[in-house]
């Protein structure tokens, strides 16, 4: 970059016109300008490369030879740099070969009717989902190593450099086996008297319902801790153990494992499934393609700025 020789590049873009047109007047008219100011700048460009440019004849204006060599390489710059600023090139979502997307478990299977959907209409789209290893990987979108993260949260939060698209929002409920005949109302003491799996995405020891026990002083047997959540109540089938889990998922398993659904005794926060993307990709043409396919499937409102 320090070798970029140090001119006006105003003076580069009216050498392009002025190349193209051989007409101060049209050059003039094209750039805006006064016929007198687009001959002072002809002059100031003439005195920096030292090359008369541009010779009179037949009112016309006829390239030098060290114009022609220049146009060679300005004007070629010149189109590429107007392409890119008009975004010449339409967007086309059938070309969109590869998306990374970073989530946990259960953030994916939530994830699947759309994926399904817009795999089934962009043939040519192959959607690569890999393990979230850490709840939002920063990092990780800043360097274009993911396009998307599907998280969760417990409160609003504000990430700095990331924007956010809330999905959806749900609750909790616990599980047991069935033949186990707890109460669909679970008291605390009976919560507290079981040893408990807890579901850990990212390794943690306490998840969300420790976090609010501890505001009482009080805390639960972990018997067994699982990062991932699709499996886990497969864990507790025949056992006296509890798991608390999204009250969306538990509803689709609690049948095939024979697992009754109860409320769990303390407040436990609503979590919200959310999109995360770097905000130096607000106007990547794929990601902007991406979320507004997403918001249509969920009747969602989002606008990329």
């Amino acid at each position: 970059m320090n070798n970029i020789p140090n001119i006006d590049l105003n003076l580069l873009k009216l050498f392009a016109v002025l190349y193209q047109t051989g007409s101060v007047t049209q050059t003039a008219s094209i750039l805006h300008m006064s016929q007198s100011a687009c001959s002072h700048a002809l002059t100031r460009l003439r005195l920096r490369l030292k090359d008369e440019l541009f010779v009179r004849e037949n009112n016309r204006m006829l390239a030098t030879d060290y114009a022609n060599r220049l146009a060679a390489d300005v004007l070629p710059a010149f189109e590429a740099i107007t392409l890119g600023l008009q975004g010449a090139k339409r967007f086309d979502p059938q070309q969109v070969e590869r998306l990374t997307l970073a989530a946990t478990d259960y953030t994916a299977w939530c994830l699947k009717p759309f994926l399904s959907d817009i795999l089934s209409r962009f043939t040519n789209l192959s959607i690569q989902i890999i393990q979230l290893e850490e709840r939002i990987p920063v990092q990780a979108l800043k360097d274009l190593k993911l396009d998307l993260v599907c998280g969760f949260e417990h409160q609003q939060e504000t990430l700095e450099g990331l924007a956010q698209l809330n999905c959806f929002e749900g609750h909790y409920v616990t599980l047991s086996c069935k033949t186990r005949s707890l109460p669909n109302q679970l008291s605390l003491q009976t919560f507290l008297s079981k040893s408990h799996v807890l579901i850990s995405p990212w390794n943690e020891t306490r998840g969300i319902v420790d976090r609010i026990l501890a505001q009482s002083r009080k805390s639960r047997h972990i018997v067994v801790g699982t990062p991932h959540m699709l499996n886990a109540p497969a864990l507790i089938k025949d056992t006296d153990w509890l798991i608390t889990l999204p009250a969306r998922y538990a509803e689709h398993i609690a049948n095939e494992y024979q697992l009754s659904i109860h409320m769990p005794p303390i407040n436990v926060p609503n979590y919200r499934v959310k999109l995360y993307w770097h905000k130096t990709r607000q106007r990547d043409p794929k990601l902007q393609w991406f979320v507004s396919q997403f918001c249509q499937f969920y009747g969602l409102h989002h606008e990329l700025e």
